[in-house]
């Protein structure tokens, strides 16, 4: 049987076109389909916890630094002050737990034991009633507050009256004699006075120069000399004395001693008026109202401590026990244990303080390089107030962007042959993330063109670090994963 020859023909053209149209589609595909991106990393951004004024700045941009290097210091008194007093807050909390541990002092517990012996002696005494030298004090001052009270009832006596007129008439004839000044009579006395100084002054000068003569010559003993020599200088004060006296009886009284007189007579007028006078109402006042007082106080004495009294007593010292007690006792263990978490809270409220402190150095992270310098010598910087811009150049990546029909050709893991610009050999790689969502896509894929237009962030890390390869670099994925 033969076949017609033209519809065969036809088969094997439609064929060859369509196998044709394949491959070249394919072709197309797999050049439409490049990988590509650009090495990226991100920048730290290096700001210190506390505020501070820069002081000194270390480095400078494009400077290579090591991991733990000083890149600028801050100049911030207020955290070294409050590290300091965190520091002494410590201290203290750990002292009181020592003391609290050690428990009450020999001292303490003996003064508590003498408290307790003082409450047991007044409990005593009030239980026992006023002893009878109480009483009779008590009596005592009775008796005197009423005997005051009628002395200033009857007013004064005569004997006070003569006594007061006589002091009167004595100021008053002391203030006469101190202005009519000396009288002729003593001015003579005065004068005989001096002139028996001086001869009595002459006679021991001519003793003395005799006698230290001879004593000078061995012929009669120092200690006789000596005496003349004392005698000398006695008659020349008395001499000297009585001359003064003159001098003051020929100028008259001084004005001082005028003064004097006059202010001693009128206190004598005044102390005798007082006691012409008699008492006043406001002494009277006062001595009843002691005398009610004195009266009440032995009233109290002879009736003994009421019952409140005792109650009291008794109330303190059974609270003066119980302190002693819980001296001897020692410290109890809620407030051992209250006393040190009280420590180890102020010593980790010291070793903040004392971090903080230390975050007036601004140091490097790690191994890197020194990008920007954000603040220059005297700016405030601070946990909003970045100081250095810092980049480790082995911590780049490259992003890519696969579309969604390659999604299951890629894992994370997988290996990736990079081509880097400025790189002569492929550069290896390896998946480090692939992203969950797609991107590049409309609200909704409706057709399988739009669904063809979807792709998925792949983020490839270097296997190893490469000094060729820097940030900025572009770079085209030869091999990824599955991917061709």
């Amino acid at each position: 049987m033969r076949f017609p020859k033209k519809p065969f023909v036809a088969l094997l053209i439609l064929s060859g076109l369509l196998t044709g149209g394949y491959f070249v589609d394919r072709n197309r595909e797999a050049k439409r389909t490049v990988l590509s991106g650009t090495f990226e990393s991100q920048p730290s951004r290096l700001a210190p916890k506390i505020a501070g004024r820069v002081r000194l700045i270390l480095v400078q941009e494009g400077e290579r630094v090591q991991k733990g290097q000083t890149l600028v210091i801050l100049s911030a008194h207020d955290a070294a002050y409050e590290a300091s007093a965190r520091a002494a807050q410590a201290e203290q909390a750990r002292a009181r737990e020592d003391e609290v541990r050690a428990g009450a002092r020999a001292e303490q517990i003996e003064r508590q034991r003498a408290a307790v012996a003082e409450a047991e002696s007044v409990l005593e005494k009030l239980q026992n009633g006023a002893l009878p030298e109480e009483i009779a004090a008590a009596s005592n001052r009775v008796d005197q507050a009423a005997a005051r009270l009628q002395a200033l009832v009857k007013g004064a006596r005569p004997q006070e009256l003569a006594e007061a007129k006589a002091v009167e008439r004595q100021a008053y004839a002391r203030l006469l004699a101190v202005r009519r000044g000396p009288t002729d009579e003593e001015r003579a006395q005065l004068q005989a006075r001096v002139e028996a100084a001086a001869a009595e002054f002459e006679l021991a000068h001519k003793d003395y120069q005799r006698k230290r003569s001879l004593a000078d010559q061995g012929a009669l003993a120092v200690a006789v000399a000596d005496v003349a020599e004392t005698r000398l200088g006695t008659t020349r004060a008395r001499l000297e004395e009585s001359q003064e006296a003159l001098r003051r009886a020929r100028l008259g009284g001084p004005a001082e001693e005028t003064a004097q007189a006059e202010q001693a007579y009128r206190q004598a007028q005044a102390r005798l008026a007082l006691v012409q006078a008699g008492p006043r109402k406001e002494e009277l006042d006062a001595a009843r109202a002691e005398y009610r007082i004195a009266q009440e106080n032995r009233r109290l004495v002879l009736q003994g401590p009421r019952r409140e009294e005792k109650e009291a007593a008794a109330a303190r010292l059974a609270q003066a026990q119980a302190a002693l007690r819980e001296l001897e006792n020692g410290s109890r263990l809620e407030a051992i244990r209250q006393a040190s978490a009280a420590a180890k809270a102020a010593k980790d409220q010291a070793g903040a303080a004392s971090s903080m402190y230390r975050e007036t150095k601004v140091v490097a992270p790690t191994d890197g390089v020194v990008e920007r310098v954000l603040a220059s010598e005297g700016d405030l910087a601070g946990p909003n107030a970045a100081v250095v811009q810092f980049v480790d150049p082995s911590d780049i990546w490259l992003r890519v962007y696969l579309p969604e029909e390659h999604l299951a050709l890629v894992s994370v893991g997988d290996s990736a042959s990079l081509a880097v610009d400025g790189v002569d050999a492929l550069v290896t790689g390896k998946v480090e993330s692939i992203a969950t969502q797609g991107e590049f896509t409309p609200a909704n894929l409706q057709t399988p063109e739009e669904r063809g237009k979807q792709v998925f962030a792949v983020r490839i890390r270097l296997a190893q670090a490469d000094p060729r390869v820097k940030a900025g670099m572009s770079a085209t994925v030869r091999e990824l994963g599955r991917w061709r």
